[in-house]
């Protein structure tokens, strides 16, 4: 099983830092581990490396604003970004318009009614929150669709678990990123390598990815579709 101890490994022998068969110091592995998570992160938050969307179903109160993130109101890892939301009444749902900070400041009354037709998701940290434009009395409960940060590696034994073709991606891009540390020059090939596996990656993903945001309707009742603005239909 490949680690994180081996990724580090591989990418500091691209850049000939390590020989074949060497071991990493302690001070090599640790400043590897903190470089190799820190360009997950950015990653992250570029979003299009993110390879998975997580959907998640949250019951709700009589509240119009919801913590979301570790020990939140919905406590789950914190969303980098959400691609769609909907509520439930009984066993119909109801898909939820994305709006800004500015549209929702705008809005006059939003106690009032029962029945949520639109969401602000403000990305705060370390907490983030779902601000609602009316109280959801009627409905039950709040599905939602999010893109979350990739897992970082808790140590340097912790087990690569992504899908095959980020191994390529890891290894050579973290040897460029690496390569500043110890005064190495990048060999173009390992240039050509980073870019071309993390090319093939966002390829995959965008291949892959089914924005539910990107819907007019979601399915509803039996044979029908729909959504809270336009109706039903068969």
């Amino acid at each position: 099983m490949t680690t994180a101890r081996d990724i580090i490994k591989s990418a500091l022998r691209k850049i000939q830092v390590l020989g074949k068969g060497a071991s990493l110091d302690s001070d090599e592995a640790q400043d590897g581990l903190e470089a190799l998570n820190d360009m997950l992160a950015i990653w992250s938050a570029e979003g299009n490396l993110i390879f998975t969307e997580t959907i998640e179903t949250f019951s709700l109160n009589s509240s119009i604003v919801y913590t979301i993130g570790s020990g939140g109101d919905f406590d789950t890892t914190r969303p980098n970004y959400i691609s769609a939301v909907y509520v439930t009444q009984g066993e119909v749902d109801y898909i939820l318009q994305s709006i800004d900070g500015q549209q929702y400041a705008s809005i006059i009354d939003k106690e009032d009614g029962s029945f949520p037709r639109r969401y602000y998701y403000n990305a705060g940290f370390p907490l983030a929150s779902i601000y609602l434009d009316a109280q959801p009395t009627s409905v039950s409960s709040i599905t939602i669709h999010s893109f979350k940060p990739l897992a970082l590696f808790s140590d340097l034994d912790t087990v690569f678990a992504m899908p095959p073709e980020y191994k390529a991606a890891l290894v050579y891009n973290l040897a460029i990123w690496l390569a500043p540390e110890y005064e190495k020059p990048v060999p173009k090939e390992v240039v050509n390598l980073a870019s071309k596996s993390k090319g093939a990656v966002i390829t995959q993903n965008t291949r892959n990815e089914n924005f539910v945001s990107s819907l007019s309707d979601v399915p509803s009742r039996r044979g029908q579709t729909g959504n809270v603005y336009n109706g039903f239909f068969n």
